[in-house]
């Protein structure tokens, strides 16, 4: 029988011994209204049971029917070879068509062959129902496999993202430690060492004595001479370890500012008593120095 293409029809093959068989088959298809009715094609009448002929023969049907003595060996072996997920194998039994004499009834075997079609036909549409839902089953969790490897993709490119940041975090804290290190190996007897305090020198001669500083020069020059521990002054400013260390040193400034102050005269008659008698060489208006009138000078 004629090859033809017909995707929207169910393709039906049959398989069977011999060719005088074969014609029968051939007669009784002819017979049955299988397109009209039942939207089913034979395509194919296969007159051997030769395992390559028939596996070439009948690859792409939709049901293959093997002609045999019921399920017996050879029936067993084309079933094996030829049987796949999209297809459904079915029996056309001899036994069926035979009569008392042995021969073969042309009106049994018209039915057999049709009853074996139908029979076939159904097994094949519900086996198609099932693959079309695994199809939709397998679309969907492929769908969804997608998504999830688009996913998984960007997590993989975020991740390195991360992973890039995370070295530059870990590079700056080594940085980091290894400045402090340096830091505090420069710095770790910073307890030990004497901080000094800055103040400004005409606040807080002002904050201290409530009036204005107006021998500031003196105030240095009296530190530079003393040399007081831990007491700096000049450029305006005064340092010390706090501030009480540096009020306590101003008050000192201030108590001797005063007392030259207000005992200039008697320091002077002082200091002039207790000179020595001139030599006669000495001229009259020689004068000892007065050292201690002299200091701020």
């Amino acid at each position: 029988m004629e090859n033809e293409n017909h995707d929207s029809k169910i393709d039906v093959r049959i398989v069977v011994q011999g060719l005088d068989i074969a014609q029968m088959v051939s007669k009784a298809v002819s017979n049955v209204q299988l397109e009209r009715d039942y939207n089913i094609i034979v395509s194919s009448i296969i007159p051997t049971t030769e395992l390559s002929i028939v596996k070439k023969v009948s690859k792409g049907a939709d049901i293959i029917l093997i002609g045999s003595y019921g399920r017996d060996e050879t029936y067993n072996v084309l079933y094996n070879e030829l049987k796949t997920d999209f297809n459904n194998i079915g029996l056309f039994d001899y036994n069926n068509i035979i009569i008392e004499d042995e021969s073969v009834d042309f009106d049994l075997a018209q039915k057999e062959i049709l009853n074996s079609i139908i029979k076939s036909t159904l097994s094949y549409s519900l086996n198609l129902i099932n693959i079309h839902t695994l199809e939709n089953k397998l679309m969907k969790v492929t769908h969804n496999y997608n998504n999830l490897l688009d996913d998984y993709n960007q997590v993989i490119k975020e991740n390195e993202v991360f992973s890039r940041e995370n070295k530059e975090l870990l590079e700056d804290i080594d940085n980091i430690k290894s400045e402090f290190s340096a830091f505090k190996l420069r710095y770790e007897d910073i307890y030990s060492r004497d901080i000094l305090e800055i103040f400004n020198l005409d606040e807080l001669w002002q904050d201290t004595f409530r009036q204005d500083l107006t021998n500031g020069e003196q105030v240095v020059i009296a530190t530079n001479k003393f040399k007081p521990d831990n007491i700096i002054v000049g450029q305006g400013f005064i340092a010390a370890q706090s501030k009480q260390d540096a009020v306590d040193w101003l008050k000192i400034i201030r108590t001797a500012l005063i007392f030259i102050e207000d005992n200039e005269e008697e320091l002077k008659q002082d200091l002039d008593e207790i000179r020595p008698q001139k030599p006669p060489e000495v001229r009259d208006d020689y004068e000892i120095p007065n050292n201690f009138e002299n200091f701020w000078d």
